[in-house]
């Protein structure tokens, strides 16, 4: 079956069988959902990557849909939701996390999207600078498996890295390869790409005949693409986003190699090169949601700003409504918050999601998200 990928791009699903289940005020501007502030306005932190934020654009447009909805909606006496973006001083994830921590109009905090970014913010969320006197509640949209594991003060809504691996290494047995090389970002869920894609890639009789690593800033193929060929990869999967898939496949061609590449990430629409050979993990497409809330999701998002949905908007939707439903039902200090979190797929039921059901495991992590797995032929 072919779908649109935008209004150009050409995508191929090889099976649905590969839909596998996982088991202070100064800080920064408020969004149009604020519309409705006052002194009792209940604000949420979103942190973005500090490298590429405008990849990000459509997160925060996900977070102030939801924002308008719950707010249209909010009980009596409850407070109006908004978000508030980090102050353009804070040129760190720590930095941005103590000016979220020390705001006390801060009820929560989305992000941060990258794990190493995560990962060492936590502590500061976790206020254990002040023995844990006021810690505030996140909701992750990074992958790798150590995220959750480094506070219990952070919730996940995105599928592991660890998962997506694995995803991918079936993916690859499914197609008859037998001999890989990976690619990875030299951070933690770059590592845990690794580990969990040679692992099942074993299972499967496959066997990972290298893997290098390389930065977000400084990322040059050519050497490693004429080792794969010449050292004979099947295939090759990379732990990156976009720009660094693209450069894959162009460095494989450029040393003779006709490998498809597997990616963690796949091309927007206004992603320009060529992608043939591309096979990529999708956490969300509006034309292909997996859920009844994701279709109406991306009816809203296309009707508000006039532009499709992607993964980025829609795990940030998820994220905000995860957090005004709690503000909603259980008020907005943070522990309260917290605390109702940990109820969900347990004591309440899942949180039906525009990325899918979402239900909290005993690592503060989603069971039975979906996963999809698309080609590019372009």
């Amino acid at each position: 079956m072919r779908v649109g990928h935008g209004t150009r791009d050409p995508i191929v699903w090889r099976s649905l069988a590969l839909a596998l289940s996982l088991g202070l005020g100064g800080c920064g501007g408020a969004s149009p959902s604020s519309s409705r502030s006052g002194a009792d306005t209940a604000y949420v932190g979103v942190a973005v990557g500090l490298t590429n934020p405008e990849r990000y654009t459509h997160l925060f447009d996900g977070v102030a849909l939801a924002f308008d909805s719950l707010n249209r909606i909010r009980p009596k006496g409850a407070p109006p939701l908004a978000l508030r973006r980090a102050p353009s001083t804070a040129d760190s994830p720590v930095k941005i996390a103590t000016a979220f921590r020390d705001d006390p109009s801060i009820v929560a905090v989305i992000g941060h999207t990258e794990s190493d970014a995560t990962i060492s913010a936590a502590p500061v969320y976790a206020d254990r600078a002040h023995g844990g006197k006021d810690p505030v509640p996140v909701v992750t949209l990074a992958g790798a498996n150590s995220v959750t594991t480094v506070s219990p003060w952070i919730y996940r809504v995105n599928v592991t890295i660890g998962e997506q691996g694995r995803v991918l290494a079936r993916y690859a047995d499914s197609m008859g390869f037998k001999r890989a090389g990976i690619l990875y970002r030299n951070e933690p869920s770059g590592k845990d790409f690794v580990k969990a894609f040679s692992d099942e890639f074993a299972k499967h009789g496959g066997t990972v005949i290298e893997h290098d690593p390389f930065t977000e800033d400084i990322w040059d193929y050519d050497a490693y693409a004429k080792r794969l060929v010449k050292n004979g990869a099947q295939i090759v999967a990379v732990a990156g986003n976009i720009p660094q898939g693209r450069a894959t496949i162009r460095a494989l061609r450029m040393a003779g190699g006709q490998q498809p590449v597997l990616s963690t990430n796949g091309p927007a629409a206004k992603d320009t090169g060529d992608f043939r050979g591309l096979h990529h993990i999708v956490l969300f497409l509006p034309d292909r949601p997996v859920a009844a809330e994701g279709a109406t999701f991306a009816t809203l998002f296309r009707a508000q700003y006039h532009a499709s949905a992607d993964h980025w908007s829609a795990l940030g939707y998820d994220a905000a409504m995860l957090i005004g439903r709690a503000v909603h039902d259980a008020g907005p200090r943070r522990a309260a918050i917290h605390e109702w979190f940990a109820t969900i797929g347990k004591s309440r039921p899942p949180h039906p999601g525009a990325t899918g059901s979402i239900a909290f495991d005993d690592h503060r992590d989603p069971v039975d998200k979906k996963v999809l797995v698309a080609e590019v032929t372009r």
